[in-house]
């Protein structure tokens, strides 16, 4: 289940307006709306994960690969609203995140020390992530200690966050 992965900081309006639309035209607004405005217009607003969302939630949340989850890191990468995906639309998650939600994530992100990310990293169980090891390890660190900009700018501004990913 390891894709790309984008983090967008938006305005409610567009997280109504996804919500309002048919199931299956949410991917397409997203890859062929969302994304040509927002990394052209507002680049400050979207932060590309590349696969490191895989491992970010499971060093996050309990080691697996499960919407929801306890506290507000699990609500980093698949918490918060699941605005696609189920049985039958398993090509692409969408998940929203209110903005009390991402000031929640920010503080949390904030309080996580390295020697804590790695601690949670080692953790995750062996037979539910493949990719375990040192250089996965410093792959994620990176693009979770770069996500900080990202989620203290949503924060600030008041803004939801959507996380997406193709599969």
């Amino acid at each position: 289940m390891s894709c790309l992965g984008v983090l967008f900081a938006v305005p409610e309006d567009v997280v109504r307006k996804l919500g309002d639309m048919p199931l299956e035209e949410r991917p397409g607004y997203i890859s062929e709306e969302l994304e040509d405005e927002y990394f052209e217009e507002y680049p400050e607003r979207t932060y590309e994960l590349d696969k490191s969302w895989d491992a970010m939630h499971r060093l996050l949340t309990d080691g697996t690969l499960c919407f929801g989850g306890e506290g507000p890191l699990a609500k980093a990468v698949l918490g918060g609203e699941v605005l696609y995906f189920d049985d039958d639309h398993d090509d692409y998650i969408i998940t929203a995140k209110t903005p009390d939600e991402v000031r929640k994530v920010y503080e949390a992100l904030l309080g996580l020390e390295d020697s804590d990310i790695k601690r949670r990293y080692f953790a995750i169980p062996a037979d539910e992530y493949e990719d375990k090891g040192e250089e996965d390890f410093e792959y994620t660190l990176e693009y979770l200690q770069d996500s900080l900009s990202f989620w203290r700018y949503a924060a600030e501004h008041g803004l939801w966050v959507l996380f997406t990913a193709d599969q």
